[in-house]
């Protein structure tokens, strides 16, 4: 079928497209004005992102925002947000609501999911990309009601919201509690094994976990290397300085006496005895302790010790496992107490951005619309049914559809006659000459 073809059918059955389509506009038109308006009340939610989630104490990962905020949508038309704000109008115990529950068919069912559903049915929850923020719309058949309801709505979702947040608070709460109990028991059970380690194994421990032994043998040491200057700075005892003095005259004495001149060997003797009493006054006395005594008892005690190394080693290493449970158990106290508080405290990260809009004219329905929309419709269905028409009854209507019925050209039409009135005449005619051209080039040709 060619174009030409398509358009004669159309302007023969013109009379069904005009029909249709007007049927279609005062169709549309009387529902337009006849159906209940239904009023928009629309409020605004603004979340925020930066806040720390409860449980884990870290911010929302880049690549989740977007589920985060879907889900959010899907909470503000579900029923435990709804629910709530049926509860708050209290329609459940209207009689008047209950009878209508009852007449739709679901006697004995629950009327609070009933309401919630229709509820749910006139709400919409939009999220604006540019910005963190959401936009809940409530339709219903007057202004106040539909600003009541969806002011009710957000209230719901947002303390659907705060309780979320406090329960996750709660749990984690409780869930580090417990943690901590465990890490506490632990710790005493670590405290105890050390305490009784040492007790089998004789070791006595002092302030700051140190035991006996190990405390003696650094305090022996810090006694056998007490500094050298301090000694030298301390002013010489007379005994010395008769020492002194005396090796001087045993030098003479070397060079002018023999080694057998009895005041030689007086002078040695007396020598040792000045040693000796200088030694006893300090040179060699450490708190009225020589040094060799010091070394001595610092050498016995490092025996002792070297001998119980492996005990005091793992001694050690229970003391280091004790360190590590206890600041576990800090880390684990203070998180639970933590998310305690913050159970306590009603916190979101949303909060309500201006007031509920008060509708002042209906949403639905559109007139414009559903007039403009109903003349398109018309246009369409009336073509459609035109074509219906047209091909349930085929008719020869100018020379293309006598060549596609018979199979064979025509050569020339006798008689043509046509009108001269109307668009559709005056568009049949130009078709006509159109196809009168082309028979006449193929002629020619």
């Amino acid at each position: 079928m060619s174009l030409i073809q398509f358009l004669r059918m159309l302007a023969a059955r013109r009379s069904i497209i005009w029909a249709t389509l007007i049927a279609c506009f005062f169709t549309a038109t009387a529902a337009a004005f006849l159906l209940p308006p239904r009023f928009e009340a629309k409020n605004r939610v603004l979340f925020d992102l930066t806040r720390p989630d409860p449980m884990t104490g870290q911010l929302l990962a880049t690549n989740a925002v977007g589920n985060y905020i879907a889900t959010q949508l899907k909470l503000i038309t579900d029923i435990q947000t709804i629910g709530p704000v049926v509860d708050k109008l209290g329609w459940a115990a209207d009689p008047a609501v209950q009878a209508r529950f009852d007449a739709a068919g679901a006697p004995g069912g629950d009327i609070r999911e009933w309401l919630a559903e229709q509820i749910i049915d006139q709400t919409e929850a939009r999220f604006a990309e540019t910005s963190n923020i959401i936009e809940i719309r409530y339709r219903g058949a007057d202004p106040v009601s539909s600003q009541r309801i969806a002011e009710a709505i957000r209230e719901a979702f947002l303390q659907q919201n705060r309780d979320s947040r406090q329960n996750n608070a709660q749990r984690g709460a409780a869930t580090y509690a417990e943690q901590a109990r465990n890490a506490l028991a632990q710790l005493r059970e670590a405290e105890e094994a050390r305490t009784a380690y040492a007790k089998e194994n004789g070791i006595v421990l002092q302030a700051g976990d140190v035991d006996l032994e190990s405390a003696k043998l650094a305090a022996l040491s810090a006694q056998s290397t007490a500094p050298v200057a301090a000694q030298m700075a301390a002013p010489p005892s007379p005994a010395r300085m008769q020492l002194e003095g005396l090796k001087q005259q045993i030098a003479q004495a070397q060079q002018t006496l023999g080694p057998n001149h009895p005041t030689y060997q007086a002078l040695l003797r007396q020598k040792e005895s000045l040693e000796a009493e200088a030694a006893r006054g300090g040179g060699g006395m450490i708190g009225g302790t020589s040094r060799a005594e010091i070394e001595a008892s610092y050498q016995t005690q490092k025996a002792r010790v070297l001998a119980q190394a492996d005990k005091i080693d793992k001694l050690n290493q229970m003391q280091q496992d004790i360190l590590v449970r206890r600041e576990a158990y800090v880390k684990l106290a203070a998180r639970a107490e933590e998310l305690a508080g913050q159970a306590k405290l009603s916190v979101s990260n949303m909060e309500p951005l201006g007031n509920t809009s008060l509708p002042a004219k209906p949403a639905w329905p559109n007139k414009p619309l559903i007039m403009g929309g109903s003349v398109a419709l018309g246009l369409v269905l009336g073509i459609l049914l035109a074509l219906l028409v047209e091909l349930l009854a085929r008719r020869v209507r100018s020379d293309e559809d006598l060549e596609y019925a018979s199979g064979v050209p025509v050569l020339a039409i006798v008689g043509s006659r046509r009108a001269t009135d109307g668009l559709a005449a005056r568009l049949i005619n130009f078709i006509d000459r159109k196809g009168a051209d082309r028979r006449r080039a193929l002629a020619e040709g």
